[in-house]
């Protein structure tokens, strides 16, 4: 029987496969009809054992997109700033000193109001 959170639309092909047993499996001339359950073994690996072989499972990583240090949408100005709504490219590349630091992400400062924030260098999910 399948592990119930696997049962939505969304549940990756590979985990709908039947277990191909080896021939002469013990486990299978004893049970026809086993069904080998998927475990999680950590974040996006799943595995299922028998006792002729195993399979793993690594879901595929999301596909990533690369942020902008300079774009606004990233910015947080302190309250008061006269460029906190800017949205100039020629102004921001003089107003906001970009810092790349280890670790993936930009340390950006504004010139005018002294703020700092940090802004990785891909987003988390794409949507």
């Amino acid at each position: 029987m399948a592990m119930s959170m696997f049962r939505s639309k969304q549940r990756p092909e590979p985990l709908e496969r039947p277990f191909v047993h080896a021939d002469g499996c013990k486990i299978l001339k004893n049970d026809p009809g086993v069904e080998l359950e998927w475990s999680e073994v950590e974040r996006g690996h799943f595995e299922r054992i028998c006792v002729c072989g195993r399979q793993d499972y690594y879901v595929p990583a999301a596909p990533r997109t690369q942020l902008d240090p300079l774009d606004p949408a990233t910015g947080h100005h302190l309250g008061g700033c006269e460029f906190a709504t800017a949205t100039d490219p020629a102004l921001l590349k003089v107003l906001l000193k970009v810092t790349e630091k280890d670790g993936g992400y930009w340390w950006v400062q504004c010139g005018s109001c002294a703020a700092g924030w940090q802004v990785p260098h891909y987003a988390e999910s794409v949507g």
